[in-house]
């Protein structure tokens, strides 16, 4: 049994992510992004709900659908009606800005994260810009800097 570092429970030995508060095991390293005034202010457009999530280049953001009851707070709370049966998870990827360029990172997602159609390697970082389709499971987004 693998237990939880943040809930205290038991999981089965091969779990990513706790069954209790959705909690990664294996955690990301933390890499503090370069605040750069020069970054182009970006957005992430859902095409399922049409809502804009603005993204901040001085920090990382988490994205995915949360669960508040167990402390999954994403800086990018994808809550609309697609987003669970899409396959988002609840924490799914992460965006951060380094110089003047955006990268997006997936965490060991359930239903993997796409950039462009093209599957992405797990903890992996990949430059993203304008224009690029990032899908979150089967849930559509498109970066669109403004």
């Amino acid at each position: 049994m693998k237990r939880c570092v943040y809930c205290g429970e038991d999981n089965l030995e091969d779990a990513r992510f706790c069954d209790v508060c959705g909690k990664p095991f294996e955690q990301v390293p933390v890499r503090r992004p370069t605040i750069n005034v020069k970054a182009p202010k970006g957005v992430l457009v859902s095409i399922a709900s049409g809502r804009t999530y603005e993204l901040q280049p001085d920090q990382e953001m988490l994205i995915g659908r949360g669960d508040v009851s167990r402390g999954v707070n994403p800086e990018i709370l994808l809550d609309d009606e697609a987003a669970l049966p899409e396959g988002v998870s609840r924490l799914h990827s992460k965006i951060f800005c380094q110089g003047n360029e955006y990268f997006i990172l997936d965490l060991n997602s359930t239903n993997s994260t796409y950039l462009n159609k093209q599957k992405m390697v797990p903890q992996q970082h990949y430059r993203i810009g304008d224009g690029d389709e990032i899908q979150l499971g089967r849930y559509v987004m498109r970066l669109r800097f403004v």
